[in-house]
């Protein structure tokens, strides 16, 4: 399942958000071996589907029997973290792809880039890609398309027709973004507390990223 998710669906307050690593310590006698195996952290999202109207309660049912419980992925857009603008990527004058990519507390020393791989198509937003050398922009490209450049939604890498492409330099590009997730569990269970209201009756993390 690659169903865009209607953006705006259920993202009601309070959210919980969860960044989770991955590190295996390993006992050595009185030392231990610490084994950083992520290089960036999951996300998970609890969401505040307390108080749902009956059409949102059937909208999210239908989301869940689509993927199948925990069966299938699906895109979701995070409203708080879903726009990277002007993401700076060195181009060497040679390579025609590049994969676009966000960058996380890029002024702290501990920042870490992530591939971005569920981009919004152009008609929800247009990509917005600009090629400069030593400073002065050379190339604006506003729109993806096959006299400059074509961008894979599903995979996020920008390849440049052979008459565009990029010299060494850097591409600044701003864009917008889904996560791949899934969900944590395969029974759905909700509850109605006043006609035409329910609320979700499930314990633990709602959604969960799924890293490809």
């Amino acid at each position: 399942m690659s169903d865009y998710v209607d953006p705006d669906y259920g993202q009601r307050y309070p959210v919980e958000m969860e960044f989770e690593w991955r590190t295996d310590v390993v006992p050595l006698g009185i030392r231990e071996q610490v084994n950083e195996c992520w290089d960036r952290p999951k996300r998970h999202w609890y969401i505040d589907w307390a108080g749902l109207s009956s059409a949102s309660r059937l909208r999210l049912i239908e989301m869940f029997n689509r993927a199948r419980g925990r069966g299938n992925t699906f895109l979701w857009k995070d409203r708080d973290d879903y726009l990277c603008t002007a993401e700076a990527i060195t181009t060497d004058g040679a390579a025609a792809t590049y994969q676009l990519c966000k960058t996380y507390y890029p002024a702290e020393t501990e920042k870490w880039t992530e591939d971005k791989t569920a981009i919004m198509p152009a008609g929800v937003y247009a990509p917005v890609a600009t090629h400069s050398v030593d400073g002065a922009q050379t190339e604006v490209a506003a729109t993806p398309g096959a006299d400059e450049y074509t961008l894979d939604d599903a995979t996020g890498i920008m390849t440049w027709s052979a008459g565009n492409k990029p010299s060494s330099g850097v591409l600044t590009v701003t864009f917008q973004f889904y996560y791949r997730v899934r969900w944590t569990f395969d029974k759905f269970k909700d509850s109605q507390f006043a006609p035409g209201w329910w609320r979700m009756a499930q314990s633990g993390p709602h959604l969960i990223e799924v890293v490809t």
